[in-house]
């Protein structure tokens, strides 16, 4: 009895297999989802706030800011920077 529930199984995920191999094959659809890929990443520009020098605490930026006599811009948040809910 318990073989007569594993053949159905067995069939259905050698004919998804095989389906997903044809279908996997598309270029145009790789092309297409890399291109996009592409259009939504952020720009050179937009990625500047990556060049900040963020400091781990507000004493080791002072420490910092007085090292190389430059002012101290202390950034507080209360949410999630990565979304821009700050």
């Amino acid at each position: 009895m318990r073989s007569l529930q594993i053949v159905p199984a067995f069939l259905f995920v050698a004919v998804a297999g095989f389906g997903a191999e044809a279908w996997l094959k598309d270029d145009s659809l790789v092309a297409s989802v890399q291109k996009k890929v592409r259009e939504i990443q952020p720009t050179r520009e937009e990625k500047r706030f990556d060049e900040i020098g963020w400091a781990p605490s507000i004493v080791a930026g002072r420490a910092l800011s007085q090292k190389l006599n430059k002012p101290l811009f202390l950034f507080t948040y209360n949410g999630n920077i990565d979304t821009g809910r700050c």
